[in-house]
């Protein structure tokens, strides 16, 4: 097992992440190391899933930040945007189709696109995945997200994986 394999194997077999998932907010669906897939909780609306999936690529963790999306486990493919969380004016705009990735400070990818903003919301020194499933956790559970098309069944890996 690699360093960064075993530092996120350590993360997610911490107690605060186990007392994340146990309250409902997380799981992990599977472990196919450097990707990872969670479950995130979602809100009850009238239109919508209860959870979504998170793909995360976690290569290098902890030393560089993961990149994350939301993904349609029926086809193992980037959430469609038409799926994804909604708010009044659309796609909340952490899940808009910038980039294969978060569209948030947090992300590696997006992370060049504020520079020297938003410094509370990067990811440092001593961040972990509980840092990234926090976040995203209140993303989709602010009052913004009104509604979504993703079924139940999208957030389910269609193929077995070990978690």
């Amino acid at each position: 097992m690699t360093p960064d394999h075993a530092a996120l194997r350590a993360d997610i077999d911490s107690l605060t992440f186990k007392l994340g998932s146990k309250r409902g907010k997380w799981g992990l669906e599977a472990l196919e190391f450097p990707i990872a897939y969670f479950t995130i909780a979602a809100p009850k609306r009238e239109q919508g899933p209860k959870r979504f999936l998170l793909r995360v690529d976690c290569r290098s963790y902890p030393a560089l930040a993961p990149t994350s999306q939301l993904w349609d486990g029926r086809t193992d493919t980037a959430l469609s945007v038409d799926q994804r969380p909604m708010g009044r004016t659309g796609v909340l705009v952490a899940f808009t189709p910038w980039n294969a990735c978060l569209y948030h400070p947090i992300d590696r990818i997006a992370r060049d696109h504020w520079p020297n903003q938003f410094e509370e919301l990067t990811w440092k020194p001593g961040s972990t995945v509980l840092t990234l499933l926090e976040i995203v956790h209140g993303l989709i559970n602010n009052p913004d997200y009104l509604v979504s098309t993703a079924p139940d069944a999208a957030a389910a890996l269609r193929r077995t994986l070990v978690a």
